[in-house]
């Protein structure tokens, strides 16, 4: 199996964010500015994954406005770090389809 880093997101018809470069912006390392840097979203709502600190504090991704987008977060599958994906109303578990994301 193949080890392979890109400078931009894996894209697809629908979307797909895979997760942030945990090195980023370190020793010369291009910004990863499609997921915060080198930090991922977190749980805000439902609806809505928020980057919560770094360079990119605050910006937010939403699912209404982000159908098919798979990411990666922080703690929205209960509480833990997981995939989660839109389905154009809210951010639904990888594991789990028709259960929306929760912080706990």
């Amino acid at each position: 199996m193949a080890n392979t880093t890109f400078t931009g997101p894996v894209c697809s018809f629908n979307g797909f964010i895979g997760g942030p470069n945990p090195n980023a912006g370190v020793s010369g390392t291009a910004d990863d500015t499609q997921q915060g840097g080198n930090v991922v979203y977190s749980f805000s709502n439902t609806t809505t994954l928020i980057i919560a600190s770094g360079t990119y504090s605050g910006t937010t991704l939403l699912a209404t406005t982000n159908r098919g987008v798979m990411t990666f977060t922080s703690n929205c599958i209960s509480g833990v770090a997981g995939y989660v994906f839109s389905d154009g109303t809210t951010w639904k578990m990888v594991n789990a389809p028709s259960t929306s994301i929760a912080s706990s």
